[in-house]
């Protein structure tokens, strides 16, 4: 045990003769101190191998002792043994969250104490008594305090700002926009970005606080997917919120980044500091203090994500699902009639597609399914929505759409899926086609239903199978 210097504090004067007298007699060089204030000013000083100390003491406790240590880099690796008569569950846990290394009470036999300091005392490394600072006084020791405490009521202010903002968040880019914003607030940075790499998907969501040019944005969002790595096959949904209409640059070589806890994913926060020396001395433990909180927050609009799929889209396509395409639909109207604007619907059905099961199996039909729903939602603009209305029925509706112009896109439609065979997991192909029929709201008196406007979608439909299949109607 020689060479391991020990700091004892306590505020009875008997407990630390007695916890004295054991660490001595076991070959230990003792240090005692009368109160946590005293420890803090010793332990700062001399650094001791090992600190020993009472939870219930005058002026500063065991506690805000721990914290201060564990604080203060001359300290921070510095073991701690909370020594008290407080056996309470609550206690306990408060010490150990805060970095206590052990946690005995009065009454443990000497050998226990002895084994546990010497344990800890020969597993971290030896302290250079050259990095003491012996000019510490008691104001200096105040100060540090008061610092820890600051620097304790910032990091819990930030953790609750991001809960407050971000935890109602159900999808990824309004959570990752919301984390960025509060990050933001603590980084000076002009680019921002949170990535969520899953086995088939990437999402990345890009903060610009202060206009740069698309150039810099790119040259950003292209560096931090490189660190994200999708996979070749995975298409990131990229989203960039903020100007990029300015003249500003920013330094993609200078990217720094923090890995965010996830389930089943990694997560990615990546920024470029305006000054990088001011943000590794002032920002950068904060934000790594706040990467399990954010990986929390992620995880939750995960979730809500999911769920929202679950009740929103067709397991099998991914399309949206009957009752979503139709309250899409019924939305769409009501726009319609507020407005006096047009909305379409092209209702497609593929034909004699009984044979591709009977021939080649349900999982090749589910597969053509796909296919057909994939070839689908590539004709369609991004203001349409597609749904699978059942079986191998889709339903597509086309806001500020008049019937010709859905008639087109429906011939559209019946191309991209006559056309594009699809490849069956035996290696073989079928080639599909479809009858479509198409209605405009227009054609409707006022305030008809969406299932008016289906139902003559539907009669089209069946006009087109009896025109012999692979057509559209009207």
């Amino acid at each position: 045990m020689s060479g391991h210097r020990v700091l004892v504090v306590d505020d009875s004067d008997l407990a630390r003769t007695l916890l004295t007298r054991t660490l001595e007699k076991a070959g230990f060089a003792v240090t005692a101190a009368s109160d946590g204030a005293a420890g803090a000013l010793v332990a700062l000083r001399e650094l001791p191998s090992v600190v020993v100390t009472d939870l219930d003491m005058p002026v500063m406790d065991g506690h805000q002792l721990l914290r201060l240590l564990k604080s203060e880099p001359s300290t921070a690796s510095m073991p701690v043994v909370i020594l008290t008569s407080h056996g309470e569950a609550p206690s306990r846990f408060w010490g150990s969250r805060i970095g206590a290394d052990a946690y005995l009470t009065k009454d443990c036999e000497p050998a226990e104490l002895v084994a546990t300091v010497g344990r800890l005392a020969s597993r971290g490394p030896t302290t250079e008594r050259s990095h003491a600072t012996p000019e510490l006084g008691p104001l200096d020791v105040l100060g540090r305090v008061v610092r820890q405490l600051d620097a304790s009521l910032l990091h819990a202010t930030l953790v609750n700002t991001l809960l407050e903002r971000c935890l109602g968040a159900t999808d990824l880019h309004a959570a990752g926009r919301e984390t960025l914003q509060v990050v933001a607030r603590v980084v000076d940075a002009n680019l921002l970005a949170i990535g969520v790499t899953e086995p088939d998907a990437a999402t990345l969501h890009v903060l610009i606080t202060k206009p740069v040019s698309l150039r810099a944005a790119e040259r950003f969002v292209s560096t931090v997917l490189a660190t994200m790595d999708p996979g070749p096959r995975v298409i990131p949904d990229v989203v960039l919120t903020g100007a990029t209409d300015g003249d500003g640059d920013a330094d993609a070589s200078n990217i720094v980044s923090f890995a965010l806890p996830l389930r089943g994913a990694s997560g990615l926060l990546a920024l470029s500091p305006s000054e990088p020396q001011q943000f590794e001395s002032t920002s950068r433990h904060l934000i790594q203090d706040l990467t399990t909180h954010a990986g929390l927050v992620l995880d939750n609009a995960r979730l809500g994500q999911r769920l929202q799929e679950l009740s929103t889209l067709d397991g099998l396509t991914r399309l949206l699902n009957h009752r979503a395409i139709h309250e899409v639909l019924g939305h769409e109207l009501e726009r319609a009639d507020r407005h006096g604007r047009n909305v379409a619907v092209i209702i497609c059905d593929l034909d004699f597609f009984k044979r591709v099961n009977d021939t080649h199996g349900h999982v090749a039909g589910d597969t053509a399914l796909c296919a057909a729903a994939s070839a689908l939602t590539r004709v369609l603009r991004v203001s349409d929505a597609c749904g699978r209305y059942g079986g191998e029925e889709f339903l597509a509706v086309l806001p500020e759409t008049d019937l010709e112009a859905a008639r087109r896109v429906a011939e559209r439609l019946r191309r991209a899926v006559a056309e594009h065979p699809a490849a069956l997991p035996s290696g073989a192909s079928v080639t599909l086609t479809a009858s479509f029929g198409v209605a405009s709201h227009a054609e409707l008196a006022a305030g008809a239903t969406a299932d008016t406007l289906v139902s003559l979608a539907d009669s089209r439909l069946y006009q087109a199978k009896a025109a012999g299949r692979n057509c559209v109607r009207p």
